[in-house]
């Protein structure tokens, strides 16, 4: 797609007339095959230059540090290469060295002493810095602590048409460099975001994740666990708590329910074969509150409001009479052949997670004097698809999305609309969302770990 900068001195010249002659910046966008909010920011930079002086914005230079990780960035027209923007934050190369970087280039009008517009060049140069001799940054696992003033509780649902959002397998955990202590994430953030903002803008009664919220890769025995998947647990608990929290202050009022999925369940299991003077072992002022090693307690869904629903595989949870929601425990390799198992074996519906893909296939029950439409429906996942998340490669069929379900509370009527979400963008009810980079949230939130993007 053509830019600003790509534009000959004539189209600019002719697009800033279309747009000065009452023509929309949409309609001249799509003429010239730009983005709006592009066009419409190189505009405003032109009449800024034309009204007098430089639109030249002050130079930014700015240096983000924590313990392991530097984070250099310059918009200037003065600083063009990484040496000169090292050399103007003061960089110990000795302490510190450049693990990556970027330069680019682009332009902006300023007015000449003739009353025209020139161009002049301006640069942005970022550089990602780490630690040579990297310093320890984990604490022993612990619970969070929630600093969220919640709400008072969802009053119980009465009669009619209520809403739920659907989400799964977001799989909260990391790889960690073990040069840099970098925590790349296995959870997709741009898809969180999404459903995050959906949750917004649905105005949903419900909110339902159906399990593996956390991977818990340390705590398995069914393979090999690298020395990268190590000291994760921490951070994944912490992350998730907090996107937890984050779609709770979004929907203070709505019931909000977490399934136990076969990852949960990894701390159960560990704890009941390796470890079992540990197995529903409580705090003596908590006895009302989940053992202290536990998924629940760990995530302090307490203090959230979020319901937990235990028991995996036997997790279903139900909408209605006839809508079961479920992590679910069958996986078929064949795209849409778990839902096709999950419907051809059940009397209801079942709204699932588990296989990490789309899935939707429905079939009509029938009886002497009606007919009813069930269906197996999975809402894909919340993790990366790119092969990131252990166990899995790029080739598997996975697909990140949610879902509105619409249900009759005292019936069996439903209504499912899947929401398809590529490359941190969906669209629901006539609107495009696309994520926000919460990174700095989320730093800020937890400042000292050394987060990846």
């Amino acid at each position: 797609m053509p830019t600003w900068t790509t534009l000959t001195p004539a189209q600019q010249a002719e697009a800033l007339a279309a747009v000065e002659g009452g023509e929309s910046i949409d309609e001249v966008a799509r003429r010239l095959g730009l983005r709006s909010g592009s066009l419409g920011r190189a505009i405003r930079k032109v009449r800024q230059a034309a009204r007098g002086g430089s639109s030249l914005p002050r130079e930014q230079i700015a240096r983000n540090e924590d313990l392991n990780t530097v984070t250099l960035e310059s918009k200037t027209a003065r600083i063009k290469t990484l040496d000169q923007l090292l050399a103007e934050c003061q960089v110990d190369l000795t302490i510190w060295r450049v693990d990556h970087y970027l330069v680019n280039k682009w332009e902006v009008g300023t007015k000449t002493p003739d009353g025209g517009v020139a161009v002049e060049p301006l640069f942005q140069v970022k550089a990602w810095l780490v630690r040579i001799s990297p310093q320890p940054l984990f604490p022993p696992v612990q619970p969070v602590t929630c600093n969220l003033e919640m709400a008072a509780p969802p009053a119980p649902m009465g009669d009619g048409i209520r809403r739920s959002l659907v989400w799964a397998d977001p799989h909260f955990g990391f790889t960690l460099d073990l040069r840099t202590a970098r925590l790349t994430p296995f959870h997709d953030r741009r898809a969180l975001d999404v459903i995050l903002q959906i949750v917004v803008a649905a105005d949903v009664d419900r909110v339902d994740c159906l399990g593996d919220l956390v991977d818990l890769t340390e705590w398995t025995d069914r393979f090999i666990r690298s020395p990268e998947f190590a000291r994760g647990t921490q951070p994944a608990i912490l992350e998730a708590h907090w996107w937890l929290g984050q779609m709770r202050l979004a929907a203070p009022q709505a019931r909000f329910k977490l399934h136990q999925g076969n990852h949960e369940k990894r701390m159960e299991d560990v704890i009941s074969v390796h470890l079992q003077a540990a197995y529903d072992l409580k705090a003596a002022d908590e006895l009302d509150l989940p053992p202290a090693m536990s998924v629940p307690k760990l995530l302090a869904l307490h203090e959230l409001g979020i319901e937990w629903i235990g028991d995996y595989p036997d997790d279903g949870d139900w909408l209605n009479e006839t809508l079961r929601l479920s992590h679910g425990d069958t996986a078929q390799a064949t795209p849409g052949s778990t839902a096709r198992a999950m419907v051809s074996d059940s009397d209801t519906t079942e709204v699932f997670g588990h296989v990490h893909r789309i899935e939707w296939v429905s079939r009509t029950k029938r009886t002497r004097n009606e007919q009813q439409v069930l269906a197996g429906f999975c809402p894909g996942c919340a993790c990366l698809t790119d092969g990131s998340v252990p166990g899995s490669t790029k080739q598997r069929q996975w697909q990140n999305g949610c879902a509105i379900v619409d249900y009759e509370v005292n019936g069996r009527r439903f209504s499912i609309t899947p929401v398809v979400i590529e490359d941190g963008r969906a669209i629901w009810d006539g609107q495009l969302f696309e994520a926000r980079d919460r990174l700095p949230d989320l730093q800020a939130a937890y400042p000292g770990w050394n987060w990846g993007d």
